[in-house]
């Protein structure tokens, strides 16, 4: 071989050395120093890759169980659901006998407030209730609904 040849050789190997030393190393090799969270994407990660999500029923509520009275109760009835049946004075204050959509009779004072409405004042024969719509924030927009006393008959 000539001696021209010889240092093209040695020259092309000498550039593809540096070349691959040059190079940096793949993204995948490092470790990440804080762990990534369960669902976050990062850059690096692979996008084909699935992963199973567990399901935790405590975190919102359980589509297959039946809300129980309790929880159903807790969220207020509405001012169509109450049924008034008369008023009660004690100690001075008047109070509301009322019963709800389950049949609970209750006793409850001026400003008790529902799921949509509040009670405003209790008369000898009546009961005034303001009404706003369930899905309004602006409870200042109301309509009046007076409801007089039906008291249940006697029982033979």
């Amino acid at each position: 071989m000539r001696p021209i040849q010889n240092r093209f050789i040695v020259l092309a190997f000498s550039c593809v050395a540096i070349g691959l030393a040059a190079t940096p190393e793949p993204a995948a090799s490092k470790s990440p120093s804080v762990p990534a969270a369960p669902g976050a994407t990062s850059p690096e990660a692979d996008i084909t890759k699935i992963e199973a999500i567990p399901y935790k029923p405590e975190q919102q509520r359980d589509p297959f169980t039946v809300p129980s009275d309790a929880e159903r109760g807790g969220r207020g009835d509405l001012v169509d659901d109450i049924g008034v049946k008369g008023r009660v004075v004690s100690g001075g204050k008047v109070l509301l006998v009322a019963t709800d959509s389950r049949g609970n009779i209750r006793t409850l004072p001026v400003g008790f407030r529902f799921k949509d409405g509040e009670i405003v004042a209790i008369s000898e024969r009546a009961v005034t209730f303001h009404q706003w719509e369930i899905t309004s924030t602006n409870k200042s927009i109301y309509r009046t609904i007076v409801k007089t006393f039906k008291p249940e008959e006697g029982k033979p």
